[in-house]
């Protein structure tokens, strides 16, 4: 009897100490402790970009194409939340595992160009980056002479290692609303501006590559690299990992500034930020309510519901609050074909719970 009693106050002990062992100290893979990329990996895994977190990353194995597109759209949601819904790409695979999330990438990025530019445009930047990527293996990411309309990535063709150009390129595209921040587009500009990238009149600034797009993503510090850019090259899924990481803290420090620059810049990240807030309020996404609105907000889309909220498409102002000068007023006329003409103004004030460092603590809906 009494070596029963002790055996099950052995194993309770046991079952207590493991529930005071913090997760952290949960092994990350096995094969990165020591690696000089480690620091890098954990802190995409805390931040679930990589969402296996045991077993083996295998750091020095080739990345494959199309997880690099998967885990770009994570870093993506990872700052500013879910923009937008994938839709069925016929492009794609359907057998390619991460065919949902990369389709999620190009209707991200397609929502984040139209709100930089102001307009929607017919320009799709996911698409043409899938296009280029189609290139890659016939004869270079540039511009043929015609373009064959039955182009697809097959799952195999996915699975193949990712080269530094091919990551450039990609990049590229995801940066574009970026490098056009200091330009006042119009509807037809936006192609055409791609368009010299495509046909490579832009200059290289790499003695080995002639590539316009590492040039053009120089300015974001992701790669290190001065002279020479080594265009061919397959990347590891260290070094991988290690640009993502200065993606996502480029990123990162990126988004709350918006909101202290020029109205412009303020009106187009307040955008983005509601039109992620929206997606909360449509799906009734209680955790992503929490981070974009606060208690007293959440409270007024309650009397809201189910009324339209927010539309990318609409006409936004920025009014300063008289009161206090940390507060930021987003005013946006919209127009609905059910609900006719509204406007909703959003308080926007400091708040650091959320990546972009403000959250919405009041809305009022006016019908209009």
């Amino acid at each position: 009897m009494g070596k029963r009693s002790l055996f099950w106050i052995l194993v309770l002990g046991l079952c207590i100490q493991s529930l005071f062992v913090p997760a952290a100290s949960a092994a990350y893979y096995e094969d990165i402790q020591g690696h000089w990329a480690q620091k890098e990996i954990e802190a995409l895994s805390k931040l679930e970009v990589y969402r296996l977190k045991y077993g083996n990353f295998h750091p020095d194995r080739p990345m494959a194409r199309g997880e690099a597109l998967a885990l770009l759209n994570r870093v993506l949601e990872t700052v500013y939340g879910p923009v937008a819904a994938g839709k069925p790409n016929s492009h794609i695979d359907h057998r390619f595992s991460y065919k949902q999330e990369t389709e999620t990438l190009l209707a991200n990025m397609r929502v984040m160009l139209d709100v930089q530019t102001g307009f929607v445009n017919s320009f799709d930047p996911g698409e043409s980056m899938l296009y280029y990527l189609h290139l890659s293996d016939r004869g270079g990411m540039k511009q043929p002479l015609k373009k064959n309309p039955e182009w697809w990535l097959s799952e195999q063709y996915l699975q193949q290692p990712l080269t530094r150009e091919e990551a450039s390129m990609i990049l590229f595209h995801v940066l574009a609303p970026y490098k056009m921040r200091p330009i006042n587009f119009k509807p037809s500009e936006v192609e055409p501006y791609f368009h010299g990238y495509y046909t490579w009149k832009q200059e290289s600034k790499y003695l080995d590559t002639s590539s316009p797009y590492a040039a053009a993503i120089a300015e974001f510090k992701l790669f290190t690299a001065d002279k020479t850019f080594e265009p061919k090259q397959q990347m590891t899924r260290a070094q991988f990992a290690v640009v993502l990481k200065r993606l996502h803290d480029f990123l990162q420090a990126d988004a709350p500034k918006q909101f202290k620059e020029s109205q412009l810049r303020q009106k187009n990240i307040a955008n983005l930020y509601l039109t992620v807030a929206n997606r909360a309020y449509q799906l009734q996404d209680q955790t992503l309510l929490e981070q974009y609105f606060s208690r007293s907000a959440q409270r007024n889309l309650q009397e809201i519901a189910p009324l339209p909220l927010h539309d990318y498409t609409g006409s936004l102002t920025v009014k300063k609050d008289e009161n206090h000068s940390n507060r930021i007023w987003i005013v946006g006329n919209y127009q609905n074909a059910l609900t006719g003409n509204y406007q909703v103004e959003y308080l926007f004030e400091p708040d650091s719970s959320n990546p972009y460092g403000w959250k919405v603590t009041k809305v009022d809906y006016k019908q209009m």
